[in-house]
């Protein structure tokens, strides 16, 4: 099975909920790329299993979340990044 790059983003205001989703998106191999957010590669299964264990833990809580499947070829030909990189020596 062909795997794509996925993004995770969530908002979610419960402290203990939003520890079980980036606990639970690292256990699927899945990389923070920033506080709320996480991507890495997965097949469509485990997409979909990931999908469904985090949607049982946030339940019926306040919270947002967003699972982002991207081909590779829009991530190499579209990717912009900004990145600020401070000197606190000052």
């Amino acid at each position: 099975m062909e795997e794509h790059t996925v993004y995770i983003f969530y908002d979610i205001e419960d402290d203990g909920i939003r520890n079980k989703v980036a606990e639970t998106c690292k256990d699927y191999g899945l990389q923070r790329i920033q506080f709320s957010g996480f991507s890495g590669m997965l097949g469509k299964n485990k997409r979909e299993e990931l999908f469904l264990k985090l949607s049982f833990l946030i339940g019926d809580k306040a919270g947002k979340l967003l699972m982002l499947p991207v081909c590779e070829k829009d991530i190499t030909a579209k990717r912009e990044l900004i990145q600020e990189n401070r000197d606190d020596s000052d």
